[in-house]
This record gives structure tokens, sequence and C-alpha cells, in this order.
């Protein structure tokens, strides 16, 4: 991981939240108050670390790729096939499991290119400010709002990829189900056959 330690200013771990239920709002305003040359990560209220070793981990993606558009990471609960760790399955909801499990996945030290995919669930994403911008930001509604990122990202024309090795316990209790006052990005295009991404990149 050497040549991570000069990115540490630009990572920011930072959890939104809009009494609105306007979530991607939230998402916009947060990184529009970070430094321009920022990486955000945006975690969800219901997901976990299950290492100590997430922000190398982070920072080694970026180095790697720093012209990327976002990373997603892999995690128990999901509905993305190639996103989801099969070996979770039996875990439950037991956090010892998991932190095995976390620790296990961290000897795979390859990016996976899922510009390809009907979008990440955006359990934890990392995101650029410059990419963000370019993409227009998320849209203003509470779900699908991951999916708006994801799309608009890719239709600007940069990659996106899952960092295999970090793993996140995800509960998927969300407190806000859908109903009238709680939108969905109307023009979400993640319903469909799935494909799934082949393209594998090693880390150094």
């Amino acid at each position: 991981m050497a040549g991570t330690l000069g990115l540490t200013p630009r990572i920011r771990p930072v959890m939104p939240f809009a009494l609105d239920r306007n979530f991607g709002g939230a998402c916009n305003e947060t990184i529009n108050e970070l430094p321009d040359d920022a990486w955000a990560v945006i975690l969800d209220h219901d997901c976990m670390w299950t290492t100590p070793h997430w922000y190398g981990q982070i920072a080694e993606a970026i180095a790697f790729r720093p012209d990327a558009g976002a990373f997603a990471v892999v995690t128990n609960r999901i509905a993305s096939p190639w996103q989801r760790a099969p070996e979770a399955a039996a875990a439950g909801d037991d956090i010892f499991a998991h932190r095995r499990i976390g620790e296990a996945r961290r000897a795979r030290r390859t990016l996976l290119d899922i510009t390809c995919t009907k979008g990440f669930g955006g359990v934890v994403t990392v995101v650029s400010k410059a990419a963000w911008r370019e993409a227009g930001g998320y849209a203003p509604a509470m779900f699908c709002v991951d999916h708006s990122l994801f799309f608009r990202t890719v239709a600007a024309g940069r990659r996106v990829y899952l960092i295999e090795g970090l793993y996140v316990y995800h509960l998927r209790a969300t407190s806000s189900k859908p109903g009238p006052q709680e939108p969905k990005w109307k023009d979400c295009p993640c319903r469909g056959p799935e494909v799934l991404p082949t393209e594998r990149i090693a880390l150094p």
C-alpha cells in the first residue's frame, strides 16, 4: 500500500441525512461542501465496516484508478448478485462471522469493472467530487439515488469499479419503505436482466 498515505486528506467518510427524506439532495449538499480534490465515502445508516483496514483499501483503489468515477464494495445483503458475497449467506447477523469474512476478503486484491451493469447498491459509495460534478450529482429523491449517480457517472464517460476485497456488513433494515412522500428516481433504468461483469484488474 505504498504511496497511499498522501491521499489521506482527500478521503472523507460521510453519512448524509435529510429529514425531508431527500437523500439524494443531502448527498449533493454534503459533497458540495468538500474540497475540490476530495473523495466522498457515502455510508448507509445500516452498514458497518468489518475490519479496520477499509480506509487503506479505499486509498489504494483510488491511487490505482484515480480517474475512476466511483467505487462500490462487497456486502452480504444486496440486490446486485455480483456485489453479494456468497460466503456470507450462512452468517446471518453474527457480527463476528462477518468480521471473519471481511478479513478473509482482504486477500482478494482485485477491482471488478462494473460499468456495464444495472448499477450498484449504495451501501458504501466512493465518489470523487470531480466525477460527482461531471455527472450532475445525485437525483433529488429517496430511493434509487445510488443508481442515479451510477448511470450519470457512466454517461459522463467514467468507469465504475467494485473493490472485491472490501466487505461490509449490511443489516438492510431501512427506516423508510416506499410511500407517497418517499419518491424514487423516476428515470431509473435499474430494472431488467442483469449484466454480469467479468473484467477484473489486479491491484499491484
